[in-house]
């Protein structure tokens, strides 16, 4: 019996023990009345077939085209590296990216590090805007917590910034 209870104890005291996790995150989050279809254009290096390694840590693949709701957003990756900007990240990660409003009334924008094409700001640049986020998750394990600490940054599609 002694036996039993000094493993249930070692066994507490090892899957009590919380290491919180930070990453970085970059998102997209659709501002607009319609739904955008958005096409990402990875670096070769990060594509399997017509999937894109989402994350430096792990975590799999993604499809390379998405629908992204009415005030939704979605992850385009996730590093484990919190000292990079989310613009040379995105960089670094996408060739390009495509987004589609289903309000024919709106042009397609065309984000390229060198240029964007029918919005008046560039995700790939410096000087645009990203909003930062820090958020805080508890995803569970089997046998223990594991706090993870998000530090998000999203870039915002809204209406009033698409260049007709």
């Amino acid at each position: 019996m002694k036996r039993f209870a000094l493993i249930l104890l070692i066994l507490s005291l090892l899957t009590s023990c919380e290491k919180t996790t930070y990453q970085m995150r970059i998102l997209i989050r659709n501002n607009t009345a319609d739904i955008l279809t958005v096409k990402l254009f990875p670096k070769s290096k990060y594509m399997s077939g017509r999937l894109y390694d989402f994350s430096d840590i792990g975590g799999g693949y993604r499809d390379t085209e998405f629908q992204l709701g009415i005030d939704s957003e979605i992850e385009l990756f996730i590093s484990g590296d919190l000292n990079k900007q989310p613009y040379s990240l995105t960089a670094e990660i996408f060739d390009s990216i495509f987004v589609i409003s289903s309000n024919e009334n709106l042009s397609e924008i065309k984000f390229s590090p060198d240029r964007v094409i029918g919005y008046s700001e560039n995700l790939y640049d410096n000087s645009s805007l990203w909003i930062y986020e820090l958020r805080n998750y508890n995803l569970p394990t089997n046998f223990k917590k594991n706090p993870v600490e998000y530090h998000d940054y999203i870039f915002a599609i809204d209406e009033d910034k698409y260049i007709l």
